[in-house]
């Protein structure tokens, strides 16, 4: 039977905190035996390897870990009946004075009940917030990685985000030149958010919400390039 959305979110957060507090059998349940794991730049794949840990443990000792915090996710099902879940969460550890929180965005994808890739980047960067007024004069404030991708539409922009999609008065190359480098202009009508683009194929990018956003052919190797950097 498929997990609900609320059973993979607790799930994940399980998977998660267990990482940070070194239980490493408890993650053999949780795994498949050839699951990929990416932490910043190390990538081991099968059981967590001794290089990945050491760098996990660098930043928060177990013994400092206090709480899990899940601020922000997303869920989407994919083919094959694999679901992946992506977003932020913080670990609250122990300091010389007080508490220290720190971020991290994550991505996982479950198959069969159990995650076969896991990537965790650790997130020094405060949240960007971006004011977006829209048609109807409504303000938003959006965390900028609620956004999934900008696209032109005649002297509009649309921005379509994680949960909403918001129609601004507004150019692509105004909105651009706020963004952070995580954006990539795949075409001339639109702006990507290159954390949240799950595949790449010949002259297009999947976004994670499912949408399928063009890439022109000559531009194509370029651009792949750009989305797959760090």
């Amino acid at each position: 039977m498929e997990k609900t959305f609320s059973e993979l979110k607790n799930e994940a957060e399980h998977l998660l905190y267990n990482i940070h507090l070194g239980q490493w059998k408890k993650l053999c349940n949780l795994c498949k035996k050839d699951v990929l794991w990416k932490y910043n730049h190390n990538c081991s794949k099968g059981i967590i390897d001794k290089k990945i840990i050491a760098s996990i443990n660098t930043i928060i000792e177990p013994s400092k870990v206090i709480n899990f915090e899940h601020i922000q996710y997303y869920i989407h099902k994919l083919p094959q009946e694999q679901m992946i879940i992506t977003g932020v969460y913080c670990i609250h550890k122990y300091k010389d004075i007080g508490i220290e929180k720190l971020y991290f965005d994550y991505t996982i994808i479950f198959s069969d009940k159990q995650a076969c890739y896991v990537q965790i980047i650790g997130n020094d960067i405060p949240v960007k917030i971006h004011r977006v007024v829209s048609v109807t004069e409504v303000i938003y404030n959006m965390q900028e990685n609620e956004i999934l991708y900008i696209e032109a539409m005649g002297d509009h922009i649309l921005w379509h985000c994680r949960n909403t999609i918001i129609e601004s008065a507004d150019s692509l190359k105004n909105a651009e030149v706020k963004l952070s480098k995580d954006f990539i202009r795949v075409h001339r009508s639109y702006v990507v958010n290159k954390r949240v683009v799950t595949s790449i194929q010949r002259c297009s990018a999947t976004i994670i919400n499912g949408d399928i956003v063009p890439i022109p052919y000559k531009k194509y190797v370029n651009i792949k390039n750009e989305l797959l950097k760090e």
